[in-house]
């Protein structure tokens, strides 16, 4: 795909974005203090990697490859680093979601449920269970991780299976549906531009996976889901795709057309659940 960073970028200048590269490498530095070679690497992956990466409003979406599981005492230390970076003088500091994965874990297409050390912007670090997404996150690292530090992503791990990808892209738009049927909340939520957005352009990844088995960025998905979809839904994401939704108020019928093109985007996970045989043609 032509539009991401790939893991041939150099390591000494991971990305294109100088603020970036200066906030990885400090924070390489400060994690080999802590857990010296315990550190097997470190990718930059989410939309740094896949080419969506708008410096605005992005985060820096991080997978630290470790040798063994961590002690308690290095989460305590790691947690108390980044509560450091925090309040350090990068703005990219404060944006910095990360998990701290043990190589034989990240290996697994279906790891044992355990809790990792995961910091999810604004929270703090703290163990927890890995994202119902895993599969993607997976993909996203073999195939278009960034080097910060150690070998080429694709050496960690076999490919991920495509229905692997398939079934985890899936999960939220599973969750959303439920929401919108239940959780007057979430309406609100999906009413406020930004989050709108994000929904629209979601399920366009959702739909692309579902389709090719593969995981796209959100412009490539948009741009593909453009020439796939009804018409009715085109505008719809047109405007998601350029930010128009962003700016102004959510009009009612914008929601009413993302509700329905929610449904649209389940039942083709319906479809693919299906036993082939009994798939409609």
């Amino acid at each position: 795909m032509s539009d991401h960073l790939g893991s041939g970028a150099s390591p000494h200048q991971p990305t294109p974005y100088p603020e970036v590269n200066a906030l990885v490498h400090e924070l390489l530095i400060a994690l080999h203090a802590i857990l010296g070679a315990q550190v097997q690497g470190v990718y930059l992956v989410g939309s740094l990697a896949l080419g969506d990466f708008r410096p605005q409003n992005s985060d820096l979406d991080l997978i630290m490859v470790t040798v063994g599981t961590l002690s308690d005492e290095a989460v305590t230390l790691l947690r108390d680093l980044h509560r450091r970076f925090d309040q350090g003088g990068s703005p990219w500091a404060t944006h910095v979601d990360a998990v701290y994965i043990p190589h034989e874990v990240l290996r697994e297409p279906s790891p044992p449920a355990d809790h990792y050390p995961i910091l999810e912007w604004p929270g703090l670090l703290a163990l927890g269970p890995l994202e119902s997404g895993w599969a993607i996150q997976r993909y996203i690292l073999r195939e278009y991780g960034i080097v910060v530090s150690g070998p080429n992503s694709r050496s960690l791990l076999d490919p991920v299976h495509p229905d692997d990808l398939r079934q985890g892209s899936a999960t939220i738009v599973e969750r959303w549906r439920d929401q919108a049927h239940h959780d007057p909340e979430w309406l609100a939520w999906l009413s406020e531009p930004d989050n709108h957005t994000f929904v629209v352009l979601t399920l366009c990844r959702v739909l692309y996976t579902l389709e090719t088995g593969a995981v796209a960025s959100k412009p490539a998905a948009a741009r593909w889901a453009q020439q796939k979809v009804p018409s009715r839904w085109r505008k719809l994401i047109g405007r998601a795709a350029t930010s128009q939704l962003t700016t102004g108020d959510v009009l009612d019928d914008e929601v009413t057309d993302t509700l329905s093109f929610l449904e649209y985007t389940y039942e083709h996970y319906r479809q693919w659940q299906m036993p082939s045989t009994n798939r409609p043609t």
